[in-house]
């Protein structure tokens, strides 16, 4: 069975992911809307019809799924109108750029009974994914430090001025939130310190951030992240503590491959290499599989709003230097 999928979004990602699920033996791209013309003309589309208008989209095509990658602010629109024609929805990170259109978008999906799928592709890297299923035999959370360094990106656009996604914190390091929590629980509080302008003079959003979690079961964690480090260079590494575990993963930025976990009643660590693992495949997969099989996503909406919740109480910690306490 081969899933039919349409594509709202021709950017950088937007590319690479059209790529991803062309590669899917169970899935086809057979449809791309993009508001630029010439982007459409740009880019090699196979045999997928190319549209510039949404609704035209939507209603001359006939897909199983579709792809949000626009920026992030611009998710709410094509995701309800995927919705409403009962259309699941693979929705790129972060999945909106405030909590009321994450609400909107859930509530249209859930009305509607289609899949909303946020793509997370940490929790599909298979590092993590091995982590998470083993976390019963680690016992309860205790702390964890993730250093997340994103380098200096070239084309900053929408992603560190006006009204829209509100920064590299909110467009980026949703991911790390996201593990965070994915391992560790809900958090309760979050207290952040920021610095803007460093990496680009005009910024109105951070750049960088340094900020600790308090989560609802006791634990804690602390996260350092922005777009300040240096592409030659950049590594991610996430320590997190169990009562009865210890695991380090860490690897080049977004390419998670090793882990070492400590069991505390074994004399030696396992050592894990999950070379090539980085998850995107793996979330390709799943998303065709939740089309196909039925299922829930390994991120669901609340997900993605809970992450979106975090990165800006982050920003409001450090605007109005104090602790944000969670709903």
């Amino acid at each position: 069975m081969i899933s039919r999928i349409g594509l709202v979004g021709l950017g950088w990602w937007g590319r690479q992911l059209l790529d991803y699920f062309n590669e899917s033996p169970r899935a086809k791209v057979i449809a791309v809307c993009d508001t630029s013309a010439s982007m459409l003309r740009e880019v090699n589309l196979g045999e997928a019809q190319a549209h510039t208008d949404l609704k035209e989209f939507y209603d001359s095509e006939k897909m199983d799924g579709v792809i949000i990658a626009t920026p992030p602010h611009l998710h709410l629109l094509p995701t309800r109108m995927a919705a409403e024609r009962g259309i699941h929805v693979f929705c790129e990170k972060p999945m909106a750029g405030c909590v009321e259109d994450c609400d909107a978008m859930i509530d249209a999906c859930e009305k509607n009974g289609v899949t909303l799928f946020i793509a997370f592709k940490h929790r599909y890297a298979k590092a993590f994914a091995y982590l998470k299923q083993n976390l019963g035999k680690f016992g309860k959370p205790l702390w964890a430090t993730y250093s997340y360094p994103l380098w200096k990106i070239g084309d900053p656009g929408w992603k560190f001025v006006g009204e829209g996604t509100r920064g590299i914190i909110v467009e980026n390091v949703v991911h790390a939130i996201d593990i965070l929590r994915y391992l560790m629980g809900d958090a309760d509080r979050i207290y952040g310190e920021t610095n803007t302008g460093v990496v680009f003079p005009y910024a109105v959003w951070p750049d960088s951030a340094v900020f600790t979690f308090r989560f609802k079961n006791g634990a804690i964690a602390t996260l350092g992240a922005g777009c300040t480090s240096d592409e030659r260079m950049s590594r991610e590494c996430l320590d997190i503590h169990y009562e009865k575990a210890v695991a380090r993963v860490w690897g080049g930025l977004d390419l998670p491959y090793n882990l070492t976990l400590l069991m505390r009643d074994e004399e030696m660590p396992e050592q894990h290499t999950f070379e090539g693992s980085d998850g995107i495949r793996e979330e390709v997969r799943h998303f065709v599989q939740c089309l196909q099989e039925g299922g829930t996503p390994w991120a669901t909406g609340i997900d993605g709003r809970e992450a979106v919740r975090i990165a800006l109480a982050v920003i409001d910690s450090s605007r109005e230097q104090r602790p944000i306490q969670l709903p």
